[in-house]
């Protein structure tokens, strides 16, 4: 049988991507293995927001020439947002091992360039839904593209204009994938809150999260990246009103000071920013609250990375998606730090990317101490190191030991240890068991938030 392997850099978005073109792989014939120089059929899933995951992927390629020399049949494909509309007889000449270059998410295209599938694929249009045993948290794209202009962003020109998913479409996809063993759907967007404005009749997202919410099976349901230009009341309303929307809303800030938001082109201040976290808050008394920043963007002086970091402190985020500004060609920041008294050195966007890091340590940990002792609620999602691995309803991520299988189960831990990155305890009403500690770090670098918009 046929094999592929695929390796995905960056966001929510990509990882989406390549669940749903695994499901559509499987489903014409080829299986998986671990590592390219088995492959058959190579994928890379790529990223570029950051020249950091950029310069990953280049080098990931590099050392497939080799593999292409001495198994030349092997089909290499370059896929995602490094192959915008405009670059790919770029690629062609710097890649020589790379077969084909694909553009982010289309999977059918992917799949149109296997080599000799086992079986016909001729509608490749909800592939995770139909993936034998999708995982128990699955990411349904709901709207690709993006329309915003942010100053330092390059998602428009490489995922082009916004385009929302028929509801009809996305409602069919949700129920297929949890009647198949999926427990929680994520809807997912670069701006996962300006769906449907070009829909006909105009349904918002908190009309889509309603009808969603009715899917039989479900358990849980988030979304994300959301804008706050497009965060509106009747959205907020509608995730304080349903059961099965969790308390959590990633709303990317990517500055503290109005200057720098106002350099960024994000169309909102920093006040109407914080009388939005107020208003969800008080609609949802529990909810966390999650956002991205940028430092180091052109024209940040000490006191505007000062606005930020006392933000951080004030506003006490559940998580924070950290990164230093990265140049992408062909945005307006790229040409903002071409002027000296705009750039901000490489070493003063490290150290401010540091302390803010260090500030939400201090937040975090102190936030995840006041749950020792106490019990929650944890979807489980799979096994690590020999416990059970799920997250709260707040996205915290659990750890327990049992015997049982607690694969897409509500399970209620107390907690017994606490840390910034991770929560751990035993079922509770049980004994306790001992907990191999693992130690999570995520950072920006592992996952790239979808909004670094």
């Amino acid at each position: 049988m046929p094999t592929y392997h695929i390796w995905t850099v960056g966001c929510q978005m990509n990882i989406s991507d390549s669940e749903r073109l695994e499901a559509a792989l499987q489903r014409v014939g080829y299986s998986p293995v671990d590592r390219a120089e088995e492959a058959d059929f190579v994928v890379l899933n790529s990223c570029s927001v950051r020249e950091s995951a950029e310069e990953r992927i280049t080098g990931k390629l590099g050392s497939l020439a080799h593999l292409k020399k001495s198994k030349p049949d092997t089909q290499i494909v370059l896929w995602g947002c490094m192959v915008g509309p405009d670059n790919q007889s770029i690629f062609k000449d710097k890649l020589p091992m790379v077969d084909h270059f694909v553009s982010p998410s289309a999977v059918d295209e992917v799949i149109a360039r296997v080599p000799n599938p086992v079986y016909s694929f001729d509608e490749p249009v909800l592939p995770i839904a139909d993936a034998l045993h999708p995982p128990v948290s699955v990411h349904v794209p709901i709207i690709y593209g993006c329309n915003m202009s942010c100053a330092y962003c390059v998602i428009p020109l490489r995922r082009g204009r916004e385009r929302s998913r028929p509801m009809a479409e996305i409602l069919e996809e949700c129920r297929r994938v949890v009647a198949r063993g999926a427990k929680e759907i994520t809807l997912l967007g670069q701006i996962v809150d300006a769906y449907g404005h070009d829909l006909p009749g105009r349904p918002d997202l908190a009309d889509l999260v309603e009808a969603v919410h009715d899917t039989p099976g479900l358990v849980r349901l988030r979304f994300l990246t959301s804008h706050p230009a497009w965060m509106t009341q009747k959205l907020i309303d509608t995730v304080a009103r349903l059961p099965k929307c969790m308390p959590e809303i990633n709303l990317p800030i990517q500055a503290g000071h109005n200057e720098i938001l106002k350099r960024m082109k994000r169309g909102y201040t920093v006040e109407r920013y914080k009388d939005l976290i107020g208003r969800i808050r008080a609609a949802i008394p529990h909810v966390s609250m999650t956002t991205d920043i940028i430092v180091g963007h052109p024209g940040e002086t000490d006191e505007h990375f000062k606005a930020t970091l006392d933000l951080i402190n004030e506003v006490r985020f559940g998580k924070v998606h950290i990164a230093a500004f990265s140049s992408r060609p062909g945005t307006t920041a790229a040409d903002m730090e071409l002027d000296e008294a705009l750039a901000v050195p490489y070493w003063k966007k490290q150290l401010r990317r540091v302390e803010l890091e260090k500030a939400q340590t201090a937040v975090v940990t102190e936030i995840n101490q006041r749950l020792l002792g106490k019990t929650v609620e944890v979807l489980v999602e799979s096994q690590a190191k020999g416990n059970w691995r799920g997250r709260t309803g707040q996205n915290q991520l659990v750890y327990f030991a049992d015997d049982a299988d607690w694969t897409g189960r509500l399970a209620h831990v107390a907690i017994t240890r606490t840390g910034p990155w991770s929560l751990s305890g035993h079922l509770a009403g049980t004994a306790p068991k001992s907990v191999d500690q693992v130690v999570t770090q995520t950072r920006a670098a592992d996952v790239i938030p979808l909004e670094v918009i």
